[in-house]
């Protein structure tokens, strides 16, 4: 029995080679046109993060008997947030269309820009004392947990995705305050005090007093529900996101000392505990470039802004050694920050 022809063999064997081609080129070709995820498709990416960020921590009272213009705000501290180093990451994972990221981040102790105290204690618009403090970040740490579930919109035009999201954030960040100058308006005979800017001050640092500084911590609680939509750009290469979000519910607890002694152990002691409904909202982008299947660098930024919100106010006086409460008084938190980083991806699977 004689074998197949030689010629046979080779122009069989062209006939599969050009068959199979087409066929790979079309499949990566398909690939690249960003085509569908298949169903089910696990993925992994792990993404090492450094930010920087630029914002301001505020801290408010409030008395019902006061006739200013600024919803009887007396006393405001505006906690400057200056060349804020975070240093963090992501995980993120998904499977089909729902997906989920978890962040945690630290911040760097160093200097924060300043903190600015003011107080309108004669009840009205005058402003009576106002002192300058250089302002140290001693701790800050952040996580938060998002899931979201992705879809497209457009049948035609799958390089572009939609995502409901729900968030889960929390912060607790500590700053520190020395006192750089201060000047506090003198009372008259009649208890009024005079205006901070006016030639009958008490400036301190003086011969004889020296202002001691002021601890602040604030604690909060963040529910966000927003949207997220994405672009898919170069055959899959280049991927752009942007999403905002509004928070529902926020709960935040704020607390500060005000030292009567340079070593710090004397102080009064002022808690704030605030709910907030419907007052913090927040935007976002990322932009990321897949270097390889594996790599890809990006850069990413939010911005984030919390009303003015009012809630309970307690007092401790450490002279007296006594807890004090006030009818008509009321304790105040907002805030608003924009932070600007650069992250690397590493897919895993």
């Amino acid at each position: 029995m004689t074998g197949p022809r030689p010629g046979a063999v080779l122009i069989l064997s062209l006939l599969v080679l050009f068959t199979l081609q087409p066929a790979a080129a079309r499949e990566k070709k398909e690939k690249k046109a960003g085509k569908p995820r298949k169903a089910h498709e696990l993925h992994l990416y792990l993404e090492p993060q450094g930010a920087m960020v630029y914002g301001e921590q505020d801290e408010f009272v409030f008395w019902e008997s006061s006739k200013n213009s600024n919803d009887g705000m007396v006393s405001k501290l505006e906690w400057q947030e200056r060349n804020m180093k975070l240093y963090g990451g992501k995980v993120g994972f998904s499977f089909d269309r729902l997906g989920a990221e978890f962040q945690i981040h630290a911040a760097v102790k160093g200097e924060s820009g300043e903190m600015y105290d003011s107080d309108w204690l004669n009840q009205d618009d005058v402003k009576t004392h106002y002192s300058i403090n250089k302002n140290t970040l001693n701790s800050c740490f952040m996580l938060s947990f998002l899931t979201y579930f992705d879809f497209h919109p457009f049948r035609n035009f799958t390089q572009f995705s939609l995502a409901p999201t729900a968030e889960f954030a929390y912060k607790n960040l500590l700053f520190s305050s020395d006192n750089k100058e201060g000047w506090y308006g003198i009372q008259d005979e009649n208890g009024t005090y005079a205006a901070w800017n006016s030639g009958s001050v008490n400036y301190y640092p003086s011969k004889y007093a020296v202002l001691c500084g002021i601890d602040y911590e604030k604690i909060a609680f963040y529910g966000f529900l927003g949207v997220r939509t994405k672009l898919d750009l170069f055959n899959d290469r280049l991927h752009l996101a942007l999403g905002g979000a509004v928070a529902p519910y926020v709960y935040a607890k704020a607390e500060d000392k005000h030292y009567h002694d340079l070593e710090r152990k004397k102080y009064d002691l002022y808690n704030d505990f605030i709910d907030v409904f419907f007052k913090t909202f927040k935007g976002n982008f990322s932009t990321f470039f897949d270097i390889n299947d594996i790599l890809s660098i990006g850069l990413n930024g939010e911005a984030l802004v919390s009303l003015t919100s009012r809630g309970i106010l307690n007092q401790y006086d450490g002279r007296k050694e006594v807890w004090l409460y006030y009818d008509g008084t009321d304790g105040g938190v907002s805030e608003y920050n924009f932070q600007l980083g650069i992250g690397l991806r590493f897919n895993i699977f």
